[in-house]
């Protein structure tokens, strides 16, 4: 054995080894500081480690095998031991010793000095951290009505945390999914793509709150910062901790704060703690999304503003429950909802003009107003408040998502589509992106797209009827009636939501069931959104169209939903009488940016309408103002899909009608039928039989054979759904959809 070290020696590997160990070292502390400044990703770094390492087994061997001589390098077994010239230990030392200074002075400047930054020290990494992840606090007190102060402890935090621009904050309905789960921080971490975790405990008892929090890197789960407050309760100091808690984290982070930014920091949204445990209930359910608990976060919402009428967050959170009502669930006529959301968003920001979710809202109300009344300037007014919101807090995913939706109506897809994308980058779990991006996916087309994120949402969310629902109108769209009522068949299942029967009555009227759709309808009481639009459509449907008009009267109170079904069927039934004028009314009653003979808009959203009004005017003499309506509904038509949940069905047949291009017409309507169109006309719902535009068509025997196709196929479908209600099995029509994305994504 001391032969073997003497050898060592010899052949020099031990001095080697040292020189190398020591430059290895100052090697890779320079590398893990310079590298992450300039962003490199981490695995170089790994990499740059491995080759150095590598490099330290390759260097040994070569010493034992090689000598360097005054001759040049030789193998050790030709060089005389006693003239071995690489004996100069005086010299090694010196070296070693020079080195060795060099790496305690690297050492020093990296650690000592502060080259190597506090991020690094904290994280173990040379990354810096700028994303975190509030995890839902846990209750320690016995009574379960405590969760709900925990909660409230959660979601303010949350807030104030988001409110620090240079932070990436996920957002609460992310977080909420991780509620009593069983995965390790580390793996909550790289779903949520974030880099620090927050956990954190509420324990209430009497008159006393103990908060316990820490913060933890999400990457090496090691522990950056951690406190517990133990306070008297009282609503100032419950704020106080959370500023403190706020603070102590911004400052472990290195977050730069702006002026604005500390004074929200420190900020008491109200002084009432029965309030805040309202507010923090209502929020909670109005995250939720469905039908149910967005009416229970109205109710909380109001009792929180009873309990402190200054509560401006209370305010602003009332004001989006209100108008989400109107909007998703047709719950409230447009009058009702804008003037109390109005009422509730005006009186947040008087009480605090920098509240990003009061802009936010702000915005959202001036886009439904618009879309409801299509005034232009509301809709440059809604942009402008959406993008304050996300100047005042760029972690708001809701000014994102309503932001997307303004774009998307102005058919700004791609802009829409990166809203979206940011908002999912912000809020991974969020509900509503996952609804929206479809519909934007399918305006470009891209329809199995539409199809495999609607199911990827019902992965997430299972029991969240929305992405049922969202799939229902997608394949309504697509002409696969039986499918889209299989899906709706389960979201019924999940929620009493009132406009959850809009799609299985659309295909009912498009299967031609008068009497199925009565029946259907009749179960609903004449308050339900759907009574009226069903009633109107069974007399239209057996020909009593002066029954239809009457059937629906206050017309101008029906929500959007409610609108989009009945005008064009109104005016349909005014023009099978000859009452040419009044359907006229009709449509611009519900297409007001129509009413201009000479300044009027086409869209997406009143397209159908529009080929419907340039077909009236033609008929009563208006030509100039039908062929400004064809001209422009052709250039629609040229940029939107065929098919789809934003598709244009046969748009371009009734146009080439409309202009005596019947020969046009029948070879698009055919084109149409090859692509999969089945008797379906967009947004409005009628069957090809009914349908007045195409009178010029029939006779034609192609015409009239293209019909019967469609026939054959509605037939089957027909005959699909009553199989299925039969047997109550409804799998075999839901499975067709995953069946085809399943089949499409591998190939």
């Amino acid at each position: 054995m001391e032969s073997f070290i003497t050898e060592l020696r010899r052949r020099n590997v031990l001095r080697l080894a040292a020189t190398y160990a020591l430059v290895a070292w100052i090697l890779i502390e320079a590398g893990s500081v310079l590298l992450p400044t300039f962003g490199v990703p981490d695995w170089v770094f790994r990499a740059y480690v491995i080759v150095i390492f590598a490099g330290f087994v390759v260097s040994l061997v070569l010493a034992w095998v090689f000598e360097i001589t005054p001759e040049g390098v030789k193998l050790d077994s030709e060089v005389n031991r006693e003239k071995s010239p690489g004996r100069n230990k005086g010299r090694s030392n010196v070296a070693i010793i020079a080195l060795l200074a060099v790496a305690l002075g690297v050492s020093i400047t990296f650690n000592v000095t502060g080259i190597r930054s506090q991020d690094e020290s904290a994280s173990g990494t040379g990354a810096v951290m700028d994303s975190i992840a509030v995890l839902p606090f846990t209750s320690r007190s016995s009574d379960p009505d405590n969760q709900y102060f925990a909660d409230g402890i959660h979601d303010d935090l949350l807030a104030r945390l988001a409110d620090i621009g240079s932070l990436r904050v996920i957002s609460r309905t992310s977080v909420n999914e991780y509620r009593d789960t069983s995965k390790n921080l580390r793996e909550i971490g790289a779903e949520l793509d974030v880099d620090t975790v927050v956990e954190g405990a509420v324990q209430r008892s009497g008159d006393q709150v103990r908060i316990t929090v820490q913060l933890i890197n999400a990457g090496t789960d090691e522990h950056i910062w951690a406190e517990t407050y133990d306070r008297e309760l009282s609503v100032s100091n419950v704020f106080d901790i959370q500023s403190e808690i706020s603070s102590q984290i911004a400052s472990a982070l290195q977050a730069a704060l702006t002026p604005e930014e500390e004074l929200r920091l420190t900020a008491m949204p109200t002084q009432s703690i029965e309030a805040f445990s309202h507010f923090s209930a209502a929020r909670n359910n109005l995250y939720l999304r469905r039908y149910e608990t967005i009416q229970e976060a109205r109710r909380q919402f109001a009792a929180a503003i009873e309990l402190d009428p200054d509560y401006a967050q209370a305010h602003a959170g009332l004001a989006e429950a209100t108008l989400v009502t109107y909007t998703n669930h047709a719950a409230l006529t447009p009058d009702e909802a804008f003037e109390l959301t109005r009422e509730s968003v005006e009186r947040a920001l008087e009480l605090d003009p920098q509240l990003a979710e009061a802009h936010a809202v702000k915005g959202l109300l001036l886009y439904e107003q618009w879309k409801a009344a299509r005034v232009d300037d509301k809709n440059l007014q809604a942009a402008q408040w959406f993008e304050s919101a996300i100047a005042l807090n760029p972690n708001l995913a809701s000014s994102y998502v309503w932001f997307a939706s303004l774009r998307e109506s102005e058919g700004a897809t791609d802009d829409a589509i990166r809203l979206l994308d940011k908002a999912l980058h912000i809020d991974p779990l969020g509900r509503i992106p996952y609804i929206n991006l479809p519909v934007n996916y399918a305006i470009k087309g891209e329809n199995l797209k539409a199809m495999e994120l609607l199911l990827k949402a019902m992965e997430i969310f299972p029991d969240w009827p929305n992405p049922y629902t969202a799939l229902t109108d997608h394949l309504h769209g697509l002409g696969r009636f039986d499918e889209a009522i299989a899906w709706m068949a389960l979201a019924k299942t999940m929620t009493d939501d009132p406009m959850i029967e809009r799609s299985v009555l659309g295909a009912y009227i498009e299967f031609g069931d008068s009497d199925r759709m009565n029946a259907f309808t009749s179960q609903f009481g004449r308050e339900h959104p759907i009574y009226p639009i069903g009633v109107t459509y069974h007399y239209f449907m057996n020909g009593e169209y002066k029954a239809a008009m009457d059937a629906f009267d206050g017309a101008e109170l029906m929500s959007e939903v409610q609108a989009k079904f009945a005008f064009p069927v109104l005016a349909m039934s005014a023009m099978k009488l000859g009452e040419f004028d009044t359907a006229r009314e009709f449509l611009l009653k519900g297409n007001p940016l129509l009413a201009s003979d000479t300044d009027f808009s086409v869209d997406r959203y009143n397209l159908n309408s529009a080929i419907l009004l340039a077909y009236i005017n033609r008929q009563t003499g208006r030509e100039r103002q039908a062929s400004g309506l064809l001209n422009m509904a052709s250039r629609i038509v040229r940029d939107t899909p065929r098919l789809g949940v934003a598709g244009h069905g046969i748009g371009d047949v009734h146009i080439f009608v409309i202009q005596g291009r019947n020969e046009d017409a029948l070879g698009a309507l055919r084109q149409a039928i090859d692509e999969g169109f089945v008797s379906l006309m967009a947004h409005d719902y009628w069957t090809i039989d009914q349908d007045m535009l195409l009178d010029p068509l029939r006779g034609d025997p192609r015409f009239e054979a293209m019909r019967l196709e469609m026939d054959d196929k509605i037939e089957t479908m027909r005959d699909n759904v009553h199989r299925a209600k039969e047997t109550g099995d409804w799998s075999e029509l839901r499975d067709r959809v995953r069946t085809q994305v399943v089949t499409t994504a591998s190939l």
